[in-house]
């Protein structure tokens, strides 16, 4: 997940109450925010815009930056701003929100044009409107933004959390003696001459590893900010796990309270100091929150998480003048001491960055206003084919390629291409199934590809995969890039390894997928197939189960689409009948229809339990529940009819039987409409299933079916009018004749 914390630099006090401040939400520039706090009425005004015709929004939300529960406005070019309240991100889209009531729709000068190829939403609301988490303060905000690919407000092509601190926005009504609201942290840059070779340094702060702070985030909890919360970080990933201790270690200074980021601190150059003092203080005993750290000696009552010490040193250099891990001063001649000591001269901090910075560290960002020099560009032959990197290439899809080597020591080096800058990844399977398979992802947002356990296929990226623990960590060489337009990930992985899948000389059950963001998300492309590593041989695997959803998908169609609506029109167009020919034709056809829903019920369930995935999580998923076990109601309820009158009885109905016939009715016609939706959301969900969203063979099936619905639904409802007409035609004729025969409409409607 990405979360971006977004610093809007104000030259004056006041500038965004005078002016609307400006920032880019995503990282292509695509979707912008524009922001005034209107001091005179305690509100704020929000401009959105996005490059495109589509819907956006953007939500409030809590310190957890989580959809579910958030309070959204959203808007497009056909639909005015409205306020929704989120409740997870779950497909169909009608699930994951709903429209607030009409008293709770307090926005003012709401609006949402199409202007210059550009959808804006523009609306004003209120600042610390209520006492929730949601409201809007002008501290530190939690926001989302998300936006689609058309105007209808559909599933999002794009998200993602960030942090809005309107502090920094905010007029402070002071003396000319007191500063605006914003950090008091003393700070010194290496360059700025108040640091020198020689000085002795003494600091309190988190010890952290130089590998996770580069990276971004924990290695061990990919959801946390490494210098947003250090305290959280794990004695184990710092102490025990070679990649991170051997990064080197870093004390870091305090949070800056305008980002929330601790400031990066020193370095500090003897490793086994920080081991041997960190290793004395943690627990070897797993916490219900965190892995044990195995190489400390401290028992089930020491720490477990937040390594905080006092560092005395003496700086032997001042860094490479980058805005980075390597741009600190390093400490020599280290003295770890227990973090109740006090420093009598505290060190200043060093730099504190925002994440815009951290997201940038990897390139080492230089601290200096000067232009970087560039590097000649050579002029390279586009039409030469670039030759294959690795020993054997095999192109998975058009946008999606894999080129690997066998290396001599028991190990596979795998580099996969992406053209264009999203998530990849490979994973190693049993059966073709993603459930218990072994993936490595990686994107230019995370950093390193990592080795994750893939647990069931779900819109729910938490619930589809798992990440492995520290230990399992055991790729080299792994790196993930974006070069020319293209995103490469490169590894080299063990091919046996304990509670691994084996991989093999022979043929191999491989998938890939790919997502068009770098955020971690479901698939936008999917594909199963067997690699000969021998000889480098592939060949496309048939998605597992396809034809099984596809019968399931077939069947419900022919029961919902076919037979129920026929059945319905029988009982309609029950005049053109003989006798109880019509109720015989109507008690046939929905007993055949209840058996294919019990098959296509059945279908649905086994085939999800083959996935390994969960039942009834989805929307169709639960209405299927719903209409199976009310389907059986209805069946039941017609086999205990009331009885009718006898045929030339002169008694009326019974109450009993005139509810019935209501109660029945209703419940056909609305389990009828309930089919129609579910069979529209089948053909979405199969589509997403096997990469089929937003394809020429996805309009076509859900054209072709709403067609054929509309045709279904305007027979049911002009041959009823027709047949209303008639009956009641027939009825004024007889009481205007000599009472003669009884004329079609006058026939029973059944036994």
């Amino acid at each position: 997940m990405l979360v971006l914390t977004i610093s809007t630099s104000v030259t004056a006090a006041g500038e965004c109450s005078n002016n609307f401040c400006d920032t880019t939400l995503d990282r292509f520039g695509d979707m912008m925010l524009r922001y005034k706090l209107n001091e005179s009425d305690d509100t704020i005004t929000m401009e959105v815009t996005y490059d495109g015709d589509a819907w956006v929004g953007l939500a409030f939300s809590d310190a957890n930056e989580s959809m579910a529960g958030s309070i959204a406005v959203i808007a497009s070019s056909v639909a005015s701003p409205q306020k929704y309240r989120l409740i997870d991100s779950t497909l169909p889209v009608d699930s994951a929100f709903e429209l607030m009531p009409p008293e709770e729709q307090t926005l003012v000068d709401a609006s949402c044009e199409l202007i210059d190829g550009q959808t804006v939403m523009k609306f004003t609301t209120q600042l610390l409107a209520d006492e929730t988490p949601f409201a809007i303060s002008l501290g530190e905000n939690h926001l989302l933004w998300a936006y689609g690919r058309d105007p209808t407000i559909g599933y999002h092509s794009n998200r993602s959390p960030f942090t809005l601190n309107l502090a920094k926005a905010a007029v402070v009504e002071t003396n000319n003696n007191v500063d605006p609201i914003g950090t008091d942290i003393p700070t010194a840059s290496p360059n700025d001459g108040a640091l020198k070779v020689g000085d002795d340094v003494c600091i309190t702060g988190y010890i952290m590893d130089s590998y996770c702070i580069d990276l971004g985030h924990f290695l061990d909890n990919t959801a946390i900010v490494t210098l947003r919360q250090p305290e959280e970080y794990s004695f184990h990933c710092l102490l025990d796990v070679p990649v991170c201790y051997n990064s080197g270690f870093n004390v870091l200074g305090e949070k800056d309270p305008q980002t929330g980021l601790h400031c990066l601190g020193y370095r500090i150059d003897d490793k086994e100091a920080v081991l041997a003092a960190g290793r004395a203080k943690g627990s070897n005993v797993k916490s219900d929150t965190h892995y044990a750290c195995d190489t400390c000696s401290g028992g089930a009552s020491a720490e477990v998480a937040g390594y905080r010490a006092t560092v005395k040193g003496t700086i032997k250099e001042l860094g490479d003048g980058t805005k980075s891990v390597t741009g600190q001063p390093l400490l020599t001649n280290i003295e770890m001491l227990d973090k109740s000591v006090v420093c009598d001269n505290p060190a200043p901090q060093t730099v504190c960055l925002s994440m815009d910075d951290v997201e940038q560290a990897p390139a080492q960002v230089p601290v200096s206003d000067s232009e970087p020099e560039l590097e000649p560009v050579e002029e390279t032959d586009e039409s030469e084919q670039t030759p294959c990197s690795l020993d054997f290439c095999v192109p998975l899809n058009d946008a999606y390629f894999l080129a690997y080597t066998v290396n001599g020591d028991d190990t596979i080096t795998m580099e996969l291409t992406y053209d264009g800058n999203g998530w990849v990844g490979i994973a190693f399977s049993k059966d073709g199934l993603m459930a218990g398979s072994d993936a490595v992802i990686g994107s230019t947002e995370t950093g390193i590809p990592q080795k994750y356990r893939l647990l069931a296929p779900s819109i729910v990226v938490k619930s589809a995969v798992q990440l492995m623990p520290p230990e399992e960590q055991t790729l080299t060489d792994a790196t993930v890039e974006f070069i020319d337009g293209q995103t490469v990930m490169k590894f080299t992985k063990k091919m046996k390894e304990p509670n691994h899948i084996e991989i093999g000389l022979g043929n191999n059950i491989m998938l890939g997928a790919y997502g068009i963001i770098p955020t971690l998300s479901y698939h936008t492309g999917k594909m199963e197939f067997y690699l000969n590593l021998s000889s480098g041989a592939a060949e496309e695997k048939a998605a597992p189960f396809m034809s099984a959803w596809l019968a399931h998908g077939i069947i419900a169609f022919i029961a919902w689409g076919v037979m129920v609506p026929t059945a319905v029109q029988s009982a309609i167009m029950r005049s053109l009948f003989k006798g109880p020919m019509w109720f015989k034709l109507h008690q046939n056809i929905n007993a055949t229809a209840m058996a294919l829903t019990v098959a296509v019920f059945a279908i649905g369930v086994a085939v999800t339990s083959k996935e390994g995935a969960v039942h009834f999580v989805n929307s169709h998923e639960r209405m299927g529940l719903a209409m199976f076990l009310l389907v059986i109601i209805q069946v039941v309820d017609g086999a205990i009819r009331p009885p009718t009158p006898a045929p030339g009885s002169e008694d009326e109905k019974t109450l009993s039987r005139k509810t019935w016939e209501i109660g029945h009715r209703i419940g056909g016609v609305a389990l009828l409409a309930c089919g129609f939706w579910q069979m529209d959301s089948g053909i979405k969900l199969y589509a997403m299933k096997f990469n089929g969203v937003g394809s020429s063979q996805e309009k076509g099936v859900i054209i072709g079916y709403w067609v054929w619905i509309g045709f279904v639904v305007a027979m049911l409802v002009i041959g009823s009018v027709y047949f209303k007409f008639l009956r009641s035609k027939t009825k004024v004729e007889d009481k205007s004749g000599d009472g003669g025969e009884e004329g079609p409409a006058d026939v029973e409607e059944d036994a």
